[in-house]
């Protein structure tokens, strides 16, 4: 994949295109491989991958390579969803009167629900009684929901009803930590520091290479594209040495320093 612009997500419908990144990794390639068959069906998808990893990213990219691109991309938190999702209705004999809100504002569209594991139980069988719904009269949108843990945990641990996820997690789409693809450090710095630059781009030396690819990136994606941007700020006229990179890198290259 490639492009240019670094894309933001919105919280309601979608009003800007995700942007392709580039990427070399044998992770990401598989990635593909399972976007592109979520991307032809309209069956359910969850997410899962840490925080930063960019699930909302690729959620929006399966949303826009569907059929149902041009219509509305809406994101709700855990917190969100109960304030769309009504009491139990079960007397109700059409699924229309049964979306509100969010819901409803995604109608054709995509709705993604993130944090799914955090929704709690009141929540969760009313989530269960929609998706029932939705099954029995034809859904009218494509519901896709992200975890930030390992989504098996919560129903394991009886905190996430099982009939529930298993309606959810037909499509499974694991989204790999930047710290398992080093390869793809440097392709996403260049990326995001030639959108951030206001001039040059900033030179970067092999000492500054290094240092990037061997820290962790907890905050993945997310602070790697931070990183760059504060970079770009400085717009440095000479080549940039490790020093140079944020100081929160440099210190956790202090700390593990070798003896």
């Amino acid at each position: 994949m490639n492009g240019r612009a670094p894309s933001g997500t919105p919280s309601g419908p979608s009003t800007r295109r995700a942007q392709d990144l580039p990427w070399a990794s044998a992770a990401m390639r598989e990635l593909e491989d399972d976007i592109a068959c979520a991307s032809r069906c309209d069956a359910r998808v969850m997410l899962s991958g840490e925080s930063g990893a960019g699930k909302k990213f690729v959620a929006q990219l399966i949303h826009q390579r569907s059929h149902r691109g041009s219509a509305p991309f809406v994101i709700v938190n855990d917190g969100d969803i109960a304030t769309s999702l009504p009491q139990s209705r079960r007397g109700s004999a059409s699924a229309q009167p049964y979306k509100r809100g969010r819901l409803k504002t995604a109608d054709n569209g995509t709705l993604l629900i993130d944090e799914i594991q955090k929704v709690p139980a009141p929540v969760q069988l009313q989530l269960l009684q929609f998706t029932e719904r939705e099954m029995a009269n034809g859904s009218d949108l494509r519901l896709m929901t992200a975890a930030s843990t390992d989504a098996f945990e919560p129903v394991r641990s009886n905190r996430f009803r099982s009939d529930l996820f298993y309606r959810l997690n037909v499509i499974h789409v694991i989204i790999p930590a930047l710290r398992d693809r080093p390869e793809d450090i440097p392709i996403l710095f260049r990326h995001y520091l030639s959108f951030y630059a206001r001039a040059d781009v900033p030179r970067i030396s092999t000492a500054a290479w290094e240092r990037l690819a061997a820290y962790p990136w907890p905050g993945n994606v997310t602070e790697l594209k931070a990183a760059a941007e504060t970079l770009a700020a400085q717009d440095l006229p000479r080549l940039v040495e490790p020093d140079d990179l944020p100081s929160h890198i440099g210190r956790w290259a202090l700390r593990h320093r070798a003896p």
